[in-house]
């Protein structure tokens, strides 16, 4: 069956492909759909699981606020139900903090780090603008497909939504079909703010490699530079032109930095 028994909630899964596991983790109001470009590349190479967090998709919504320790923990039980002893784990945005408190709380399942567009949090964090905030805020307004509409600017970069206005459509559209639950997007949105592994990143003991993109509006480059600055080993690749769905709009730069971190060339 495709869901399991997370702590205090059912949570959704998929597995595709065979190899060494490879479990991605989702950003804020995000489910399993959006790793549509990621799939065809890497399960050929590794036995890939994606879920939908906790408040989003087809898992259900506990009460929230969620933290991103919590949230990590409901990605451990996963890799725990499939007695998978360690595994690579990537996330983005919301879901790189979380993948950050996989690897902090539970290094021994950790092989491979890969931390995109995300921030450490706290005091190192550099934080949105006030734009970008204003965007992304719970709106209330009745108007999903209007709120998506305002975060396109902080997702895509503009020659992206001129050239590819399909992959726009095809983006709301989905999230439209599978809409998050107010209640469980106001979840994870806490769960973001609050989080804070500034003063741990010195701790992480995966490889780590962490990605972003020089264009991203929503959460500045700025804040990689300082994770890979303060977790030993890291591996920082900054994509030119790239925005906060770097893994979507630049899918295969994206993806083959990830893979060849992963394997090791």
């Amino acid at each position: 069956m495709p869901y399991i028994e997370a702590p205090g909630f059912r949570q959704y899964h998929e597995e595709h492909g065979t190899g060494f596991p490879l479990l991605l983790i989702n950003g804020l109001g995000s489910d399993h759909l959006e790793w549509l470009f990621q799939l065809p590349a890497f399960s050929p190479h590794f036995r890939v699981i994606v879920f939908d967090n906790r408040g989003t998709g087809k898992s259900a919504v506990p009460p929230g606020p969620y933290t991103t320790a919590q949230m990590a923990d409901d990605a451990v039980a996963l890799l725990r139900f499939f007695r998978i002893a360690r595994a690579h784990v990537l996330g983005v945005s919301l879901g790189g903090m979380i993948a950050q408190e996989v690897a902090l709380r539970h290094p021994d399942l950790v092989e491979g780090l890969v931390l995109g567009c995300t921030g450490p949090g706290g005091s190192l964090s550099v934080r949105p603008s006030p734009e970008a905030m204003s965007a992304f805020a719970p709106a209330g307004e009745g108007d999903p497909e209007g709120e998506l509409r305002r975060m396109i600017p902080f997702l895509y970069t503009d020659v992206y939504c001129r050239e590819h206005p399909e992959e726009i459509e095809a983006f709301i559209r989905r999230r439209l079909e599978n809409p998050t639950p107010p209640e469980g997007y106001a979840a994870q949105l806490a769960a973001a703010v609050a989080h804070d592994a500034s003063a741990r990143l010195d701790r992480i003991r995966a490889r780590t490699l962490v990605i972003t993109g020089d264009a991203d509006r929503l959460v500045d480059r700025e804040n990689s530079l300082r994770i890979a600055g303060r977790v030993p080993g890291a591996k920082l690749v900054v994509l030119r032109g790239s925005p906060h769905r770097l893994f979507a709009e630049n899918a295969d730069a994206f993806n083959r930095e990830v893979l060849a971190f992963l394997r090791g060339v």
